[in-house]
């Protein structure tokens, strides 16, 4: 049966997440000099002082705290960064390396050397920006130190089948529950902030530089979300022309129009129970505790069902999973799949139904 790995913020998170069926724990962490140097948008991709430790001693308190209940804590480090971030960088490493922290969760190529050059002792997970899709990706992280992978969100059923069953060294872990995004990670070049910049703000003595080019980005502040999915336009000026070069479209909020609740892919535990896949991803460190609990006690619940009813078919289980949906969160409608993390599913259902 596949274990539930589970975001967390505090220590204080810790019991009731493992009490409501939590196996694993993964988090982040936003080292204060980073903070002064870099902003907090780029050390790892859900940046933030609140979605993250920023204090390394209640960061190890958590771990200990986690391991005496046998739970493991992975520490996501899955930002891309750039040669001149590398010494700053290594040395939060190295401070992290004195913690017990199980795993490194990492996109970052280069980091993944450097933590090998550095001989971790901490195993090497490959963040969902590594944008694994097939087994020669598979092949090339296992090649340089990966024992788990987490697979891009808009992997097939089909491809969760067949992967682990060529890798069984390998751990493999899935999405299932909230912050579904229509792009690939690992392609995605949005940050998970904005910042509102307005001409008027600007001064002349900005644009004195020879073919410098200002981006200036104009956000809908009625709109609380990511940036990739805020409506606002783009212009870009020219310095030595000093005047708009050109103008974007307004880009709108797409996708987000098309949702009706919590992000979820529970229906899929039926099939997924059935791969190799051995853990399931709660997402939601920049939600609240209370979203995270609730979150964590949903797909427990779920689990629960297929421990305790061995034989249930898979239609029986969409059913009692939906209703269970709908109860956790306060869900009065029938599912229409737009929140789906694996909507044929429900295509396949559908299409039983009409027959």
């Amino acid at each position: 049966m596949f274990k539930i790995t589970a975001p967390f913020r505090g220590e204080e998170e810790i019991i009731p997440l493992i009490e409501s069926g939590a196996d694993e724990f993964y988090c982040g962490y936003l080292s204060a000099d980073w903070v002064r140097k870099y902003t907090s948008l780029e050390f790892e991709r859900k940046g933030g002082v609140g979605s993250n430790f920023t204090d390394l001693k209640k960061l190890k308190r958590a771990i200990e705290l986690a391991h005496k209940k046998n739970t493991p804590v992975y520490l996501t480090v899955n930002g891309l960064y750039v040669k001149s971030q590398y010494s700053f960088l290594i040395k939060i490493i190295r401070e992290l390396e004195k913690t017990d922290l199980d795993a490194y969760i990492v996109a970052d190529i280069g980091l993944l050397l450097t933590l090998r050059e550095l001989k971790t002792s901490k195993e090497i997970h490959i963040s969902t920006g590594g944008t694994v899709f097939n087994s020669q990706s598979v092949e090339f992280y296992k090649n340089l130190g990966a024992t788990r992978i987490i697979l891009d969100r808009q992997i097939s059923l089909k491809a969760m089948q067949k992967i682990p069953l060529r890798y069984p060294e390998i751990d493999f872990e899935v999405f299932v529950l909230n912050t579904l995004c229509v792009f690939i990670d690992g392609f995605c070049t949005f940050l998970h902030s904005y910042m509102d910049r307005k001409k008027k703000d600007i001064s002349k003595k900005d644009w004195l530089q020879d073919e410098r080019m200002e981006i200036l980005t104009t956000y809908d502040a009625s709109e609380v979300t990511d940036a990739c999915a805020l409506k606002y336009s783009v212009e870009a000026f020219r310095a030595t022309l000093n005047k708009k070069a050109f103008l974007s479209m307004v880009r709108p909020v797409f996708y987000k129009q098309l949702k009706d609740c919590t992000d979820c892919g529970a229906c899929a535990l039926y099939d997924i129970m059935r791969t190799n896949i051995k853990t399931v991803k709660i997402v939601g460190r920049q939600i609240t505790p209370e979203e995270r609990l609730r979150s964590v006690q949903f797909i427990s619940s779920c689990r629960d069902i297929l421990i305790e009813n061995k034989n249930i078919g898979r239609e029986n289980f969409l059913q009692k999973t939906q209703q269970l949906y709908r109860k956790t969160f306060n869900y009065r409608k029938k599912c229409r799949g737009n929140n789906c993390y694996y909507p044929n599913i429900l295509l396949n259902k559908q299409s039983d139904e009409a027959r």
